[in-house]
Formats: structure tokens, C-alpha cells, sequence
């Protein structure tokens, strides 16, 4: 996805905008970054709704936003798309890369060299996603799952729950207050 992005950079006309943790992400010769010091336009935003913004003030340039994330990112880019076309700005598109949480979990645990021993799950993605997809996972690899919230405490109360030695072996789904 990232040689895509580049290839889309060195479009002329193009406004490239990403979250700023995207930029040094290498591709296969360079990053986003390197190719805004040859002078391609690429731009941090902190939002979909700040390119957006962008494609509103320069509507003689393409705006191209770089939609990566999680489930936590695609109702705010999914947005930005409904609101471009409502207000009908045809300058605006993005390059979009979503995944989902539970699959990349899935694939860890299904590895033959898999070690791991529980996972702590992010509260704001169970928030947008809910959490019963972590259940026939818990189950299925024998590992428990502890959602935690992203505060420093709740998300300690989840690792000291996963780390007790008592619970080697459990299985299934916790908050990180133990509620089920």
C-alpha cells in the first residue's frame, strides 16, 4: 500500500494528506516523507475532515487522503467520504487501507510458531466492533483475551490479570476490571 501511495505523490496536482505515523512507513525504495523532501506535496492531518478541508480550498488539485487504520479509523474516513459528496466536492479521494483487529489475532495464534500466551484488546475497538468476535477465538486457541481500555491503569489491571500464573490456561474474554 505504501508503493501505491508514492506512485499517487508523484501524480501532478496531487495533495497527498496521511496521519503523521504513516510518513516514515518504508515502501519497497522509500517513504512518504522522503518523497515530500523531493518535493512531492504530502501533508500531515489529524483528521479525514482536515483533508477534506483541503480539497474545499484547492479545488484545482486532487486531495488524496491515505485512509489506514483499524476498525477505530474507518467510521471517521467513511464520513469524510459522505460529507465530500454532500457538499459535492469531487476533488476528494482516498486510498484506503482498513483492517480488523480480529483477523491479524487469528493468524498470530493459527502460526505453528506461536508463543504467545493472551492478548490485551484495545476498548476502543471493541467499542466500535464489540468484542463477541474474541470469544470463538479465546475458545478455539485456548488463550484469554482481556479487554482494556487505554488508560494507564485499566490497561495495567489487564496485564496483571493476564500475567497471573493462576490463569495459564484460561480461556475467553475479560474486561479489564475481570467483568464478563
Amino acid at each position: 500500500m505504501i508503493d501505491r501511495a508514492l506512485a499517487i505523490v508523484e501524480l501532478p496536482g496531487v495533495i497527498f494528506t496521511s496521519f503523521g505515523d504513516m510518513l516514515r512507513v518504508p515502501g519497497s525504495r522509500t517513504d512518504l516523507l522522503a518523497a515530500k523532501a523531493r518535493g512531492a506535496d504530502v501533508r500531515m492531518v489529524y483528521s479525514p475532515l482536515d483533508a477534506l478541508k483541503l480539497a474545499r480550498q484547492n479545488p484545482d488539485r486532487e486531495v488524496v487522503f491515505f485512509a489506514v487504520g483499524f476498525e477505530t479509523t474507518a467510521p471517521a474516513n467513511a464520513m469524510a467520504v459522505w460529507q465530500a459528496r454532500a457538499q459535492g466536492v469531487g476533488n476528494f479521494s482516498v486510498l484506503c487501507s482498513h483492517v480488523l483487529v480480529p483477523p491479524a489475532i487469528e493468524a498470530i495464534l493459527s502460526s505453528p510458531h506461536n508463543r504467545v500466551e493472551g492478548f490485551l484488546a484495545a476498548g476502543h475497538v471493541c467499542t466500535v466492533m464489540g468484542f463477541r468476535e474474541y470469544e470463538p477465538i479465546a475458545e478455539r486457541h485456548r488463550v484469554p483475551i482481556v479487554v482494556t481500555a487505554s488508560s494507564r491503569s485499566t490497561s495495567s489491571r489487564g496485564s496483571t490479570w493476564r500475567s497471573r500464573p493462576s490463569r495459564k490456561g484460561a480461556t475467553g474474554w475479560r474486561t479489564s476490571t475481570g467483568a464478563r
